[in-house]
């Protein structure tokens, strides 16, 4: 399920998501959560480079840990790549390259009104 937290500058959603992925990831070492600040510059490679990443590391995760991995947009509205955005969360595609659930790969982004 795509999940998208809305709310002012400065109220702690990136906070929150980082909390979570830490009580996930507890006495496991393992790196659980990456951020993509996203901004006006941001581009459709940008994107690309972060996800492949993050399905590496949430492999990892999965098999030897049994836990998620998260990759978070922050401020996914601002940049031109937002629909590269929304067929990775909503679709669990890249390109058409499918994205695997098996992984435990989970998308979430965050938006300022």
């Amino acid at each position: 399920i795509p999940v998208v937290i809305m709310g002012e500058t400065g109220c702690g959603k990136t906070r929150l998501i980082q909390f979570m992925c830490s009580l996930q990831a507890q006495q496991t070492g393992a790196t659980n959560m990456f951020i993509l600040k996203v901004h006006g510059s941001t581009s459709e490679n940008d994107v690309i480079e972060i996800v492949e990443r993050a399905e590496e590391e949430a492999k990892k995760n999965s098999h030897d840990h049994n836990i998620d991995t998260v990759l978070f947009f922050d401020e996914a509205n601002t940049s031109p790549a937002i629909g590269l955005i929304k067929e990775i969360m909503c679709d669990r595609r890249m390109y058409g390259r499918h994205i695997s659930s098996d992984i435990r790969l989970q998308f979430i982004a965050a938006c300022n009104p």
